[in-house]
């Protein structure tokens, strides 16, 4: 991997993995609707230029699977992790979000029919055990216990969201792009957090301090608009293959994001629990058997990092770039091909007995002999 490539992707998953611990002290100031309100009116807005082209080519049976996406992604993942992250740590909820991929696999399996290996579902087994030491007695003793237990809930009802975000967005990104089809679904999501702008005034705004507004900043214009950018940079320069595996720091960036930001400590049931969570979620990553697709859909990971920047050529519409994964033909190549098809054989005529008799001698035309000259008559002399 480059450096072109590595330092854009690992200042995405670092935006990424601090999305907990920005989002975990913020709702301790702020309501999660009033939040995530603010958040995804200011990100829209930055993406808004990418989504303009394609809310203009839209068609209606697209239009739904966008709205579709909007929902789950935006509404679906974002309101549960907000709310879950006021009662769970930071570092939890971090190695929770980790789990993604895993969920993607199993409705990929449910819905589309998509078969993985044995190394898959070792790993997703792995990875669900370490959700039950996250989520289980070790987490729930104390007074808090049972909030703990609430928030864990709500964080596994935002990763099985976005899984379903996925796996829905998938289309949109082949024939838009991947960054046209994020921006595109943030815009569609943000349209019912504007329902409840009229709570704002009322969420204490103008008594927050800048430390909160950092925050709020952060979240929109760092995690959500520039992060996805980045990492479509990133993916650009090295492949998806290769940047993707720098996700799997994103749990461990949130764990030392929490720590050393907002005190918490992390205790023998975490790291058991995460352990156990990237170790599944790695060995599913490395057994899923799937056709490699040249126009990849959108990968799994704590916010909206789809791999491709552009819009595939051989789908439904052509574009300017083309795609790596196909060269562009030859100049010529498709006119050559056409009078090749269209250059057929000479149609060669089947002997029968009647042709058979019209060559045979017996009845093929006499011919006549030539008449003889006719003699000269010789001139007398004069």
């Amino acid at each position: 991997m480059t450096r072109r490539a590595l330092a854009p992707g690992l200042v995405a998953v670092i935006l990424w993995g601090l999305a907990p611990v920005a989002t975990r002290a913020a709702v301790g100031h702020l309501s999660p609707l009033p939040l995530l309100t603010l958040r995804m009116t200011a990100a829209t807005l930055v993406l808004l230029p990418w989504a303009v082209p394609v809310f203009r080519q839209l068609r209606p049976r697209a239009a739904g699977r966008l709205a579709a996406a909007g929902l789950l992604g935006l509404v679906g993942y974002n309101l549960p992790v907000t709310a879950g992250l006021r009662w769970l740590p930071a570092a939890t909820a971090g190695l929770l979000l980790a789990t993604e991929p895993v969920w993607v696999l199993v409705l990929g399996r449910v819905f589309l029919g998509e078969r993985g290996g044995v190394r898959t579902w070792l790993g997703s087994a792995a990875a669900l055990a370490g959700v039950a030491v996250l989520a289980g007695p070790g987490a729930v003793t104390g007074a808090s216990g049972w909030r703990a237990l609430a928030g864990t809930g709500l964080v596994l009802a935002g990763t099985l969201a976005f899984a379903a975000y996925t796996i829905v967005v998938r289309p949109l990104s082949r024939e838009f792009g991947a960054v046209p089809a994020t921006a595109a679904s943030t815009a569609v999501g943000t349209l019912p957090y504007l329902a409840f702008a009229w709570t704002l005034p009322g969420a204490g705004l103008a008594h927050l301090g800048p430390a909160v507004w950092a925050e709020l900043a952060f979240l929109a214009l760092g995690s959500t608009a520039a992060g996805m950018l980045l990492w479509n940079v990133a993916v650009l320069s090295g492949g998806t293959a290769r940047v993707s595996l720098l996700l799997y720091l994103e749990p461990v960036v949130s764990v030392i994001g929490a720590a050393a930001f907002l005190g918490e400590r992390v205790g023998p049931v975490t790291l058991g629990g995460g352990a156990l969570i990237l170790a599944g979620v790695a060995v599913a990553g490395t057994g899923a058997s799937r056709t490699p697709d040249p126009c990849p859909a959108p990968g799994p990971g704590a916010s909206t990092d789809l791999p491709e920047l552009g819009k595939c050529p051989h789908r439904r519409r052509s574009v300017r770039r083309p795609c790596a994964a196909r060269a562009p033909p030859r100049p010529g190549a498709r006119a050559a091909a056409a009078s090749a098809v269209n250059r057929r054989p000479p149609r060669r005529r089947r002997s029968g007995p009647r042709d058979a008799r019209r060559r045979s001698p017996r009845h093929s035309p006499r011919r006549l002999p030539a008449p003889a000259p006719r003699p000269r008559r010789a001139r007398p002399a004069p």
